[in-house]
């Protein structure tokens, strides 16, 4: 069997042209910083997670309906079509692999949605159960919507209030127990003086109670784990980023709930996931192409 060269592989997946090449830059950023390609994120992990999605585990859920079909064998297709993961059920420890094509291809829809919204100055809601990675790259997209005149949700004004005590947040019981705070636009958990990683969904549909009663709509979500699918599930229209164990969200995009789902490693560092955010503002039309590799 011929093996294709990635620049092959990402025409194949529908990207050409000027896009072609600035994919290519990003693609090689990608796998020297293993966002994509050999991943941290162990092959027991994902298998891990697989399996207790199948079990409907709540904590992997992300709060997403799963349909009855959903099993061992049908996830492990779906993540190998959809992240890049090995489709052999034999195969449980080890190096795994999250598909660089897919991420870039995913990132220019992903973008292209984003770059449709702002071009009618939409209304943009931000979250991440990340908040000190996927939340950096973000933060950009945010700033430059907001230079184009977008509105940007904003926990303070839907509260009517900025009180640091009693005006800016949102208390949430359950898993992961909390607050919902806002900082640079980006809506995340809070809990004893930190900013707290959570895959739970109940943030997000406190913050939904809040909105609807307000009549206050976002006309995308962009978000990740629990935010994004309970966001999908109740009709926004939605896009996310989520890991090669974060199979849930892969299935909210494969029963039509999220509109796109890019799979690439959500916990590297700033150095490392600021020239994402430059291709996502290049894509968009939202920023500038000339962006460095190191």
């Amino acid at each position: 069997m011929t093996t294709l060269t990635l620049p092959q592989r990402l025409h194949g997946l529908g990207v050409a042209g000027a896009d072609l090449d600035s994919a290519q830059h990003l693609a090689a950023w990608l796998e020297k910083k293993r966002i994509t390609g050999d991943v941290p994120t162990d092959r027991s992990s994902n298998i891990h997670n697989l399996r207790a999605l199948a079990r409907r585990d709540p904590y992997y859920t992300f709060g997403v309906n799963l349909d009855p079909h959903w099993d061992e064998g049908s996830l492990l297709e779906l993540m190998h079509r959809r992240v890049g993961i090995s489709d052999d059920p034999t195969f449980e420890k080890g190096q795994d692999r999250i598909d660089t094509g897919l991420c870039v291809a995913g990132l220019i829809d992903y973008a292209h949605v984003i770059g449709e919204v702002a071009a009618r100055r939409g209304r943009f809601l931000f979250a991440t159960g990340h908040p000190a990675c996927l939340g950096l790259i973000y933060v950009p997209i945010i700033r430059a919507l907001r230079a184009r005149g977008c509105e940007i949700f904003s926990l303070e004004r839907l509260l009517g209030s900025d009180s640091p005590v009693t005006g800016t947040v949102l208390s949430v019981d359950g898993p992961d127990e909390g607050e919902v705070r806002q900082v640079e636009g980006v809506l995340l958990r809070y809990h004893n003086g930190n900013l707290m990683h959570t895959h739970q969904p109940q943030y997000m549909r406190r913050v939904i109670e809040r909105m609807e009663q307000a009549g206050w709509r976002p006309d995308l979500v962009v978000a990740d784990h629990g935010w994004a699918a309970e966001a999908g599930a109740h009709g926004y229209r939605t896009i996310g980023i989520a890991d090669c164990n974060d199979d849930a969200l892969f299935v909210a995009a494969e029963q039509g709930q999220v509109e796109v789902c890019v799979p690439m490693d959500d916990g590297e560092p700033e150095s490392s996931t600021w020239p994402i955010a430059r291709f996502i503002l290049e894509q968009a039309g939202l920023g500038r192409s000339d962006w460095p590799v190191e």
